[in-house]
Parts: C-alpha cells; structure tokens; sequence
C-alpha cells in the first residue's frame, strides 16, 4: 500500500495547471516541478511568476517545492502527474 509519509511528488510542466497544483502540493510534501524552459525554472526559483498564475507569497508558502528543467531530477520521485499541452486538432 502506497503510504502518504513516503510519498515524493513529480509535476511535468509548470503552466497554468502544472504551476499551481505544484505549489499547493509543495506545501505539504516534497515536490519537484520539471518544465523545459531552463529561463521559467530561473523564474520560479527567483521566487517570481511572470504569467501571475501563482502570487509570490504563495511560491514562499511551498518550502517542498523545487524546480528543475532535467527530467533526472525526478529520477527519485514515485508520484507523477503530467500536466502539459494536448493538441485538439483533427490530425
């Protein structure tokens, strides 16, 4: 049984979705946020969100927070959501 104390948390993608769930989840248990552009991972770990999805008082809130742009990084988490962009298109 997957036990709530061991859990380690993997957000893919700090958007609109993947930034606040990070934060919100950050605040209880250690989280890890992994986004590709190297320059949003700078950001957020500045303390600072330029699409103002997530107040800077609550990126302080979320002390099990960190942000990274390699995957490795998630290497050791064993909880993972994935949050990133799906295209609707008909292709």
């Amino acid at each position: 049984m997957f036990e709530l104390e061991n859990i380690k948390i993997g957000i893919v993608g700090l958007g609109y979705v993947g930034l606040p769930l990070a934060v919100e989840l950050g605040k209880n248990y250690p989280t890890k946020g992994l986004d590709i552009s190297a320059s949003r991972v700078a950001e957020l770990q500045s303390g600072r969100d330029s699409t103002l999805e997530v107040e800077p008082d609550e990126l302080k809130q979320a002390t099990q927070l960190s942000y990274n742009s390699d995957p490795q990084a998630l290497a050791d988490c064993n909880f993972y959501i994935v949050t990133v962009p799906t295209p609707i298109d008909s292709a």
